[in-house]
């Protein structure tokens, strides 16, 4: 899912709902395992670049020899390198009827049921790739299960609740507001935030058609609070 053109962290959790369990894991130290090495090797093995071209593109986009920090090519970069690792991964999973993303470095695991041989075996494939992931991590369906900053529980997404929270603060700015300008932007504010809530809840649920309810009344009392000027 990432790095992917179009691809966005509510795609990333979508591809997860309904699931009974969920298994997520992240590689350490991701990019400074990403060795010259690595990339080297990767262009001339994936792509059949020539050594010395792919030397140079490879001592080009290091530090340290290490994939840099920072750089809006390693993402890609690191990407390609570790394909095959994420491929054999994606295998697996197929064998196991298993739902399987990467955002990154945080791969995500969900299906009827996860069994501890796979487990296993996940652990196997990272480290025969020369990296090491954090503990893994399981989770059962019957409570929210946050997958890259967005909650999936059964078939309905959600948002954290600190942004529930800070709804409950615009709408209060929103109330309170004594003059128009005061009103005009707070309604901006407020707007943009559950604007941005309906898109990850989705605009057919219940909640985003809600939501929807609610951005209306917020710009019908802006437009008829500007007409009485």
């Amino acid at each position: 899912m990432s790095p992917r053109v179009g691809k966005a962290q509510r795609d990333n959790a979508e591809a997860h709902v309904n699931a009974a369990e969920y298994l997520t894991l992240d590689i350490k130290q991701f990019y400074p395992s990403t060795t010259r090495g690595m990339i080297r090797n990767a262009l001339v093995g994936q792509f059949g670049m020539a050594a010395d071209v792919a030397g140079l593109i490879a001592h080009l986009t290091t530090a340290d020899d290490r994939a840099c920090f920072g750089s809006p090519l390693t993402p890609v970069l690191a990407s390609i390198v570790h394909r095959p690792m994420f491929d054999a991964i994606a295998n697996l999973c197929a064998e196991y009827d298993l739902s399987y993303t990467v955002w990154v470095d945080d791969l995500t695991i969900s299906g009827d049921c996860i069994p501890g041989e796979f487990r296993a075996k996940i652990r196997t494939i990272v480290s025969k790739s020369g990296l090491q992931s954090h503990k893994l991590r399981m989770r059962t369906g019957n409570r929210v299960v946050f997958i890259t900053g967005v909650g999936v529980v059964g078939s309905e997404l959600v948002v954290p609740r600190r942004l529930e929270l800070r709804s409950k603060e615009l709408w209060s700015e929103f109330k309170a507001a004594g003059s128009f300008d005061a009103l005009d932007l707070a309604a901006t504010r407020l707007l943009a935030h559950l604007g941005g809530i309906r898109h990850v809840v989705g605009k057919a649920s219940q909640r985003g058609r809600k939501l929807a309810d609610e951005m209306n009344s917020v710009r019908q009392k802006r437009e008829k609070t500007a007409g009485r000027m």
